[in-house]
């Protein structure tokens, strides 16, 4: 059914690329001579309040119906100019209710705008210019206005009056402010956010979205990164970090500023991460294979991780353990134990770790007992007693711990039992020769010789 031609207006300009939807409104009312926002309101939004206008910020609305007619303008066309492309490539929901929730601390609270920019026959208001990431102008290389240069009021999205590129406050033009250069860091910078608002404000000609989540681990992973290294640096928790890899987050408590941060890290673009092209394994759709099929494939999957996780921790020369392998691969061992390959490379690891204690062990056993004999040798040498302690003076440890190794143990003892035969020997030849002198004595004294008379000389 055509549109009643009363319900068209008049003249109905094209949104040019990445115009703002109220920017849009502002132009297509000062085309057609509509003077404030009580008149533009009934005409292309008449089944909402009278002041529902004023609070836009260039969410897309739950219908363009009356615009559509209005503007004689196309839905792709109005939707270009809201945040529609970028929250769908994201796969959250485009309804105006969890959008700010979305981006919270990303969009400007009120107009922002690049006067050189605004110095057109034509000017309008772009969508990147909504986004505090996006500090300053990268085609002429200047900051970003956020109030008006000769009052310093903040310009609202739609103004009453419905005047593009002027205060609503003094009058004067906007195109007409103060112009502030950025340093080269900052129009780098600049220049790369811009391209990723572009890309992400943009729609696809994908026929399906690709997510971003298994690309985000892809590129962890082709960087030898792990999610709690990642996690750590970027001070989040390692389930966020575990959740923004996966194909569908979890919607919650992810926000588009844990998506920048981690991009960031990885030192890509949107552009890049969203252009990976993925296996079907990794692109994490499995939905034409069997539960069996599945767990097959993630056994096999988690297994090569262990395999290369546990190979990464020996070349670092660390000690292997099952929690150092778990921790690295950001999964809990009970989680691992659940797949049976997995459970047997675990415990394979802890035997490993075992021989190796064991080996350790063994060297350093053998080690201690060099540095003991030596220490024996020594003694001797000098001509000095032959000690436990002495030893363990010598070697740099003490005896508890040498009596921690069998053999050490074992020289030790001898050591012990050689100086108590010794003490023996030397006590029975002291008391034999004070025996013999006692007999002499009682036999000169002209006294009986007994054990008694003996004992007491003694």
């Amino acid at each position: 059914m055509q549109p009643d031609y009363f319900e068209v207006l008049p003249i109905h300009p094209r949104p040019q690329p990445m115009e703002t939807l109220t920017s849009y409104l502002t132009r297509l009312a000062e085309a057609n001579g509509i003077p404030n926002i009580c008149r533009l309101q009934p005409i292309i939004f008449p089944d909402r309040e009278a002041d529902s206008l004023r609070g836009m910020k260039d969410l897309s609305p739950r219908s363009f119906d009356s615009l559509l007619v209005a503007a004689s303008c196309t839905e792709a066309d109005l939707l270009a100019t809201t945040f529609y492309h970028l929250i769908r490539k994201f796969e959250r929901p485009t309804n105006s209710t969890t959008v700010p929730s979305f981006l919270l601390g990303h969009l400007t609270p009120t107009l922002r705008y690049c006067p050189l920019c605004l110095q057109t026959h034509s000017p309008y208001y772009i969508l990147p210019w909504r986004f505090t990431m996006l500090a300053g102008c990268p085609q002429h290389g200047c900051l970003l206005l956020d109030r008006c240069s000769y009052c310093a009021a903040e310009i609202p999205f739609l103004t009453v009056s419905l005047k593009m590129n002027q205060c609503p406050r003094c009058g004067m033009a906007l195109s007409a402010g103060q112009v502030t250069p950025m340093d080269n860091f900052q129009e780098q910078q600049a220049r790369q956010r811009y391209r990723d608002l572009v890309f992400l404000l943009s729609p696809t000609n994908e026929p399906e979205l690709r997510s971003f989540g298994p690309r985000l681990a892809y590129w962890r992973k082709t960087k030898l990164l792990t999610a709690k290294t990642i996690a750590t640096d970027l001070n989040i928790r390692l389930r966020t970090a575990l959740s923004l890899e996966r194909r569908i987050p979890n919607r919650g408590g992810i926000k588009f500023d844990h998506y920048l941060a981690y991009v960031d890290y990885l030192e890509l673009t949107f552009e890049e991460l969203f252009n990976t092209i993925l296996t079907p394994d990794e692109e994490g759709y499995h939905q034409c294979l069997s539960p069996a099929q599945r767990f097959d494939r993630q056994e096999t999957k988690l297994l090569n991780q262990v395999q290369q996780v546990a190979g990464n921790i020996q070349k670092e020369g660390e000690r292997l353990s099952q929690e150092k392998v778990s921790r690295a691969m950001g999964m809990h061992r009970s989680s691992l134990k659940n797949y049976p390959k997995l459970q047997a490379a675990l415990i394979q690891i802890s035997h490993e770790r075992k021989q190796a204690d064991l080996l350790r062990t063994q060297q350093r056993e053998q080690d201690l007992v060099e540095k003991v004999n030596r220490a024996i040798a020594c003694l001797r040498a000098d001509g000095k007693r032959v000690t436990q302690m002495a030893i363990s003076g010598m070697v740099g440890m003490h005896t508890k711990g040498l009596f921690r190794y069998p053999k050490t143990k074992a020289i030790l003892l001898e050591v012990a039992d050689n100086n108590k035969q010794k003490w023996r020997q030397q006590t029975v030849q002291t008391l034999s020769a004070k025996i013999q002198d006692s007999i002499l004595e009682l036999k000169v004294l002209g006294q009986p010789v007994t054990k008694s008379t003996v004992a007491r000389l003694i």
